[in-house]
């Protein structure tokens, strides 16, 4: 229990940074955004390519397709059961009630994960989280949007599934499936393999900057947030709900099916995972209660 409490707070020192970063002027909103922007359209990409590159062959990615089958059924589980408990909680309005389901179907399954799982098992872990990441992506764009509209699935949200991050793991796939049809590989220390091994590994440095700037970007956020209304009833309930009965939930079942070991690892810490801070800025845009997000992120 100790060496977990000491990783948990490796990772809390580097979003404290983020904290103090905001609190003595070094970052401001506009900083935090671009900085968050550049981590999300180039660093993360760059880590996902170089990752499932190095690590997967296409015979291994198919292998695991139950990473991603497994972050679908874990917000899949925070869905169902944060439906069910709306029908009993005493919301302000439906803008609130539209704030807590998201929260209980969707939470921070990468940049937080992120650390966790390179402390405890390195970086092949890390590229099974980054694959897993497209279960959750499909989730938010699907689950997560019905929670927090309120209506039915549209088609066109999957839209929003069009970027870099998932644009790096279609150009990793697409690699790995030419290198593989075609049977060719680079003679070792020719050009093309000299080539190929300074580009990965540019990739791969630029990737890890990743996991410390995301989570400095995530205290900068949290060093913004005041939201009202912490000790609510629906507020208590999500913390609840989020924090101890759906990981419980999700857990059995992840423990209860085959999954193989070191997927069923990294699914673990995505299941356990809190609210995610994105939650605050989607709840803005489609209009849900933005300070009930940003309460339960705190």
């Amino acid at each position: 229990m100790q060496i977990v409490f000491v990783r948990l707070l490796a990772v809390c020192s580097m979003v404290l940074m983020g904290v103090l970063a905001r609190r003595r002027g070094l970052l401001d909103s506009v900083g935090t955004r671009q900085i968050s922007l550049l981590v999300t359209n180039v660093l993360y990409p760059a880590l996902i390519y170089a990752s499932l590159v190095q690590t997967f062959t296409l015979g291994g990615l198919a292998a695991n397709w139950t990473l991603p089958a497994g972050t679908v059924l874990i917000m899949l589980t925070g869905f169902c059961i944060g439906a069910l408990a709306a029908w009993v909680m005493p919301f302000r309005d439906e803008r609130e009630q539209r704030a807590f389901r998201f929260q209980c179907a969707i939470n921070n399954y990468v940049f937080l994960a992120m650390p966790l799982v390179q402390i405890y098992w390195g970086a092949e872990a890390v590229a099974l989280l980054v694959f897993s990441t497209v279960g959750s992506e499909l989730s938010v764009w699907t689950l997560g949007v019905i929670a927090l509209t309120g209506r039915r699935f549209h088609w066109r949200t999957l839209g929003h599934l069009v970027s870099m991050p998932m644009g790096a793991i279609l150009a990793a796939v697409l690699t790995l499936a030419v290198a593989q049809g075609t049977g060719w590989r680079p003679a070792a220390g020719g050009l093309a393999d000299d080539l190929r091994r300074a580009l990965l590994a540019a990739l791969d440095i630029v990737g890890k900057g990743t996991v410390p700037l995301a989570m400095i970007v995530a205290g900068s956020r949290m060093a913004e947030l005041q939201p009202r209304h912490l000790l609510r009833p629906p507020q208590l309930a999500v913390v609840a709900l989020r924090l101890v009965v759906i990981p419980a939930v999700a857990l059995a079942l992840l423990y209860a099916l085959p999954f193989a070991p070191a997927a069923r690892n990294v699914l673990t810490v995505v299941a356990v995972m809190p609210s995610a801070i994105a939650s605050v800025m989607l709840s803005e845009i489609y209009e849900a209660d933005s300070e009930f997000a940003a309460a339960a992120v705190l």
